[in-house]
Parts: C-alpha cells; sequence; structure tokens
C-alpha cells in the first residue's frame, strides 16, 4: 500500500510539473527501502524532489546530494535513515582459576578449596543502524551486577626435598593466604583454621605463641572494608574456631606484653587513590574476654595528619617490657607520650619521594633490644650528591638508646631501604653477662636499593664485627621487595642461634654460627614468617 501511495504521489508530482514546451528531469529516490521514478520540471533542488514527495528527514538522516543540490536528468538521490539508540543487555562474566600449591596433599593430587561462581555484568552500548541495519555498536558502560567468585584449587608438592630439622618452639608464616604452622620438625607443617585470603597487614602472635591476631580481606569485596580482623585465641587446637572482631579497616595490630588477652591496633578508612586506604593514625588499646570478644578498647591517640604524607599511616612497636611504644612514619622514629596521647620524634628525616609515581611509599621498620633499653630503625639518609634530600639513595640504622634519649645515627651506613634490623634474644655469655646480636639485611648495590638483592649479615649488638651469614657469595641474593607487608622479613629464634628468612618464595632456617641454610617449605609463596618459643 506504501508503495502505491508513493508512485502516485511520484505522479502527481511529475503532473503538477508538466508545462507546455517544458522538459521533465527524470529523477531516481532510493528511501524507505524503495526506489522512485519522478520527473520533475527545472530548475528543482533535491530539497525541493524530498517536499514534493512528502518525505521528511530525520535528525540523523544522511542525504546524497545534500538538500541543495540542484537536480539533474538521470540524477540518484538516496535518503539513509539513521537511529541511535541505547541498549543495555546482562552478561556472564567468568570466574577465574587459582591453583595453590600446598604440602598437605599428595604430589600431583588437587582439591577443589572454592567452587568457582560466574558474575553478571549489566553493559550498556550505544547503537547505530542505518535502515535498519545495525553498522556500530559501543559499549557506554559496565557495570557488575554480582561479582564472580573465583575457583581455587590447591596441588599436592613434593616434600621429599625438604632436610629434617629440629624447630625449637614454632615457625608461623602465610602462605596463598592461609596461615600455617610448622612445630617440631620441619616435616610437621600444617595449615592454621585461619580461613584464606590474609592480606599480611597484621600478622601477631602473643608472646607464647597461642593466640594469632591477624587481617584478611572479605569474601565480598566493599568499598566501605578494607580488611577485617580476626583472633584464633588457640593456635595449638586444629579445631578452634577463629573469631571475626568488632574492628574493620585495621593498619596495625600488636599483642601488648605482659597484659594478657591485650592488644593495640590503629584504623584506616577506604579510599580510591594509592594506597588504597587513609590512615588515621590513631591508636586503641582493647581487652578480649574467654571467647575471643572485645570487652573493652581504650583511646591513647587521636586521630590526626601527623605528617605529610600521614595517610600511608604509623607503624608502631612495644617494648618486651611493655613500658613504651614506639613508632614510625615515612619521616621520623620516636616514641609516644602515652600520658599526653601524642607523638615524641627522636630521629627526623626527608621522606623518600622517588617511588610514589608507583604508588606506594617506604616506611622504616623498628626493633627493640631484649632488655627494652635500645631501639633500632632503618633510616632514610643524606644526599650523597647534589640531589634533593628527599631523593637520597642512602638508607642507613640508627640506634637509640630509650632511656637517655641517645642517638646513634647511624650505626650501619648505607644498608638499604630494606634493612629490616633486628634484634637478637639475650644470650648469657662467658661469665654470666648477658650478650646479644644484631641482624640485618645489606643491599648488594646500596645506590640503587628498591629492586635489588640482600645479604643478611649479622653484627654485635653494638654493631662491631660485622659478618655475612646468607646467602653464599657466588647465589641470587635475597629479594625483600617481594614481600612489601609491614613486619619482619626475618625472625630469631627464641635462643638466639637461628633466624628463619624468606628467600626465593620459601622459608630457610639459618645457622648464624655458620651460615649453613636448610629450605623447610617448598610452596613458594611464603611470607611474614613468625618464630615463637
Amino acid at each position: 500500500m506504501r508503495r502505491l501511495l508513493m508512485m502516485l504521489v511520484a505522479l502527481s508530482v511529475a503532473a503538477c510539473d508538466v508545462g507546455a514546451g517544458e522538459t521533465l528531469l527524470r529523477v531516481r529516490l532510493q528511501v524507505d527501502g524503495q526506489e522512485l521514478a519522478l520527473s520533475v520540471s527545472p530548475p528543482s533542488s533535491v530539497g525541493q524532489v524530498l517536499r514534493r514527495a512528502n518525505v521528511v528527514l530525520g535528525a540523523f538522516d544522511r542525504l546524497n546530494p545534500p538538500d541543495f543540490t540542484p537536480v539533474t536528468d538521470g540524477m540518484l538521490i538516496t535518503v539513509v535513515r539513521v537511529e541511535n539508540r541505547a541498549e543495555c543487555l546482562d552478561e556472564v562474566v567468568p570466574y577465574e582459576s587459582e591453583t595453590l600449591k600446598t604440602p598437605d596433599l599428595p604430589e600431583g593430587a588437587t582439591r577443589v578449596l572454592q567452587g568457582g561462581v560466574n558474575g553478571t555484568a549489566r553493559v550498556c552500548y550505544d547503537v547505530l543502524l542505518e535502515d535498519g541495519v545495525e553498522r556500530r555498536r559501543t559499549q557506554s558502560s559496565r557495570t557488575i551486577i554480582t561479582q564472580p567468585q573465583r575457583q581455587v584449587v590447591a596441588v599436592g608438592v613434593d616434600t621429599s626435598r625438604l632436610e629434617p630439622i629440629a624447630i625449637s618452639g614454632a615457625i608461623f608464616y602465610i602462605s596463598n593466604g592461609q596461615a600455617r604452622v610448622i612445630r617440631e620438625t620441619s616435616l610437621t607443617q600444617s595449615a592454621l583454621p585461619t580461613g584464606g585470603n590474609l592480606d599480611g597487614i597484621v600478622f601477631a602472635l602473643s608472646p607464647d605463641g597461642r593466640q594469632l591476631l591477624y587481617t584478611r580481606k572479605p569474601n565480598a569485596p566493599s568499598a566501605e572494608v578494607f580488611n577485617e580482623l580476626w583472633v584464633l585465641m588457640d593456635t595449638a587446637d586444629p579445631s578452634a574456631q577463629p573469631v571475626k572482631l568488632i574492628v574493620d579497616n585495621v593498619l596495625y595490630a600488636e599483642w601488648l606484653p605482659n597484659r594478657p588477652n591485650t592488644f593495640s591496633y590503629s584504623t584506616l578508612r577506604p579510599r580510591g587513590e594509592p594506597p588504597g586506604y587513609q590512615a588515621l593514625n590513631d591508636l586503641f588499646i582493647a581487652r578480649l574476654d574467654a571467647a575471643g570478644k572485645i570487652s573493652g578498647a581504650d583511646p591513647i591517640l587521636q586521630p590526626t595528619d601527623s605528617g605529610t604524607y600521614s595517610q600511608w599511616g604509623t607503624f608502631f612497636a612495644w617494648s618486651p617490657d611493655g613500658a613504651r611504644l614506639a613508632w614510625a612514619q615515612a619521616e621520623g622514629v620516636g616514641l609516644v607520650d602515652m600520658q599526653r596521647g601524642s607523638f615524641q620524634k627522636l630521629i627526623d628525616f626527608r621522606i623518600y619521594q622517588t617511588t610514589l609515581a608507583r604508588g606506594w611509599l617506604w616506611q622504616p621498620s623498628l626493633s627493640w633490644s631484649a632488655d627494652s633499653a635500645v631501639l633500632v630503625a632503618s633510616v632514610h639518609g643524606a644526599p650523597l650528591g647534589n640531589e634533593p634530600p628527599e631523593n637520597s639513595p642512602v638508607f642507613d640504622v640508627a640506634v637509640v638508646n630509650a632511656t637517655a634519649n641517645f642517638i646513634i645515627n647511624p650505626i650501619f651506613e648505607r644498608v638499604g631501604m630494606w634493612s629490616a634490623p633486628q634484634f637478637s634474644p639475650l644470650n648469657t655469655a662467658e661469665g654470666g653477662a648477658l650478650s646479644g646480636s644484631i641482624a640485618y639485611l645489606q643491599a648488594r648495590t646500596p645506590n640503587d636499593s628498591v629492586n635489588g638483592e640482600y645479604d643478611l649479615v649479622v653484627a654485635d649488638r653494638d654493631g662491631s664485627n660485622p659478618r655475612h651469614v646468607f646467602p653464599q657469595r657466588d647465589q641470587v641474593g635475597i629479594v625483600p621487595f617481594e614481600d612489601r607487608t609491614r613486619g619482619a622479613k626475618f625472625q630469631w629464634s627464641a635462643d638466639g642461634k637461628q633466624i628463619v628468612l624468606v628467600y626465593q618464595g620459601d622459608l630457610h632456617v639459618v645457622d648464624v654460627s655458620s651460615g649453613r641454610a636448610t629450605r623447610i617449605t617448598v610452596e613458594g609463596s611464603a611470607l611474614s614468617p613468625r618464630w615463637v618459643k
């Protein structure tokens, strides 16, 4: 019917245009899937032909030639109907699979730890159609409606390479987001019932090793929850149930010495920019009841912007006697005035700004001597030449006599940014005197120590007699950059004769006197070792 109507229109156009002695111009018009033959009298424009044929152009339609073009005999006029429309569809978001190595299964055996579940996304497109045919589809937005849940499969690894050695006390560590423990011998290893997703920000053992504070990422990602704080009240009980504490978004937590079931913690606020949070630089002391629930919390430090880059936070460390609390930020080290609730700075240095473009900021590490008299810290050193102080590649180790506020700065020079100095327990020397050591990591390229290799060095307590311990000179060095979680990259045994550290992804126990190292894990994903009695 529409075709007949258009033909009648064409005839009427021709009839109206016929005049005595006039020569008509023949025109073809392609529109709406049809081609019309028209005859018009000169002079006429393309626009006049369309109007006489009752063809109305839409806002996006294309006309060729343009409407002001004079009509010529035999001309072809085309109208392409153009439509832009929005279209939204729900699409499947496939889940990802992750394989975790574990010594808990026979070599090659597998076990699904978490089944994969596809997610859903609402995807919207801007669609371009020409004469009803889709020509272009451009994605305008994509919104995740339900997050996919990744599939996690454990696969057994060969443990025959492990050399059996005695373990005094217990070594705790994180592997593939799971807390694990090694007791009695290197062959006696097991997972702790903490659940997965441990982020390593908090991984704190009570002095007797019975209780574990740790942080983990929530199972369902959330813009409001950066991490969750959990406690395992009895690490020796394989059937113990972890307790989720009422505190979320935790940047630091540590058990208080000599005060059972008591810990301090500091919080953060999640945000989108690096480092993913805004540290509040606050401090609370909380108490747990017998069931592992928080029974009370006392504020010690109020939230504060306490430094140029305070959003990265403050690291705290209690002295072994529980009398003093040290703090470290990217621009200084000091003690907390517990009575006034304020920061007392003892060592001041410039922030190391070079890594900010990579989305992270270097911060010092702290360690107290076993007698609580001396504090050792890694510090950012003075420039080598004419470079700005904030770009100096120098990192030293400083020592503070906490009683007299006497500072030895530096005690070790140009050790590298990941030195992580740590006092050993005190030992009884000949004649009954107490002695101890300091272990630290020495960069092989001190002026380029960010990604570089390191060696384990042990010196006497006063900084004298430094000696290389591990690895051998011709071996690949330690790469601490692979584990930037806070806390120790290595730790002393309770008797001060051995050190456990991460080397090439696994834990190694190093005998300090001989330098002999024994590999005690094979998963290749060990982090954050802790050694307790």
